[in-house]
């Protein structure tokens, strides 16, 4: 009896050793194993129009060492940002004791839009048995420096019978315009769709049209409907039920 459980202590034992041997290689082949990644997959920025921004990005790396590293990376070239408004390094520095680098990238406030992002797609270069993540992209928008007002529009099946406008009411000057849209070939609702100005102060009308007279509706069921906001109050939020046009005025 005494031998049994002496054999059984042994087995436990020698059991727990293994585990824990098992667990300290398992730590050494991860410390080894050589990684580097972007902090995130995606980022926004706004850049003022004429200014520079800089924006930064942090690489993560699984190795820590006693010297600076820099590492490669390179643009995607499906990135649809005009490069020549576009400052990025070829490489990125990881300090020496660190596990991290900073990238510091600049943007001109150049051809950008408020509504459409410009994409800029950054890849760490894999060599000498280095592994890197994914690609990062950086959504760049123009930063509106006035009053923002947007308008978000659900159409029926015929948008080819609406548009609409944003009128100056001190000069009689159309400051935005959208429309005519295409169809679609079911009867319902289309997916919305986001539009994004930027207005100075003033008074301002806006006005939707439909050509055939009987607003955005293709049923009962099937309705359009508005919602235009400015500055993150919303001004009006009407349904497509209208005859030929609606017009909303609005000062800013």
């Amino acid at each position: 009896m005494k031998l049994l459980k002496f054999t059984k202590i042994f087995v436990m034992f020698l059991s727990l050793g293994l585990v824990l041997q098992g667990c300290t290689e398992d730590d050494a082949a991860s410390t080894d194993f050589n990684y580097a990644t972007f902090e995130t997959l995606s980022k926004n920025v706004a850049v003022n129009p004429g200014e520079t921004l800089t924006s930064d990005i942090k690489v993560y790396v699984t190795q820590v060492s006693g010297s600076d590293r820099s590492f490669n990376l390179v643009v995607d070239p499906t990135s649809t940002i005009d490069m020549n408004n576009v400052s990025v390094p070829t490489t990125v520095t990881i300090p020496a004791n660190s596990n991290f680098g900073t990238l510091s990238i600049d943007f001109e406030g150049v051809d950008l839009d408020l509504s459409l992002a410009k994409t800029l797609k950054l890849k760490l270069v894999e060599e000498n048995g280095l592994y890197t993540g994914q690609t990062t992209q950086i959504n760049v928008r123009e930063n509106c420096t006035l009053n923002t007002v947007t308008l978000a529009l659900i159409l029926d099946r015929y948008g080819s019978e609406t548009d609409w406008e944003i009128v100056d009411d001190n000069t009689g000057d159309v400051v935005a315009s959208g429309g005519p849209y295409t169809d679609t070939a079911t009867n319902a609702l289309q997916p919305v769709k986001n539009f994004i100005l930027c207005l100075p102060d003033g008074s301002y009308t806006f006005t939707i049209y439909d050509a055939y007279g009987d607003g955005m509706v293709t049923s009962a069921s099937v309705i359009g409907s508005y919602v235009l906001s400015a500055n993150g109050v919303v001004i009006t939020n009407q349904s497509g039920n209208f005859s030929d046009s609606r017009s909303h005025s609005f000062t800013l």
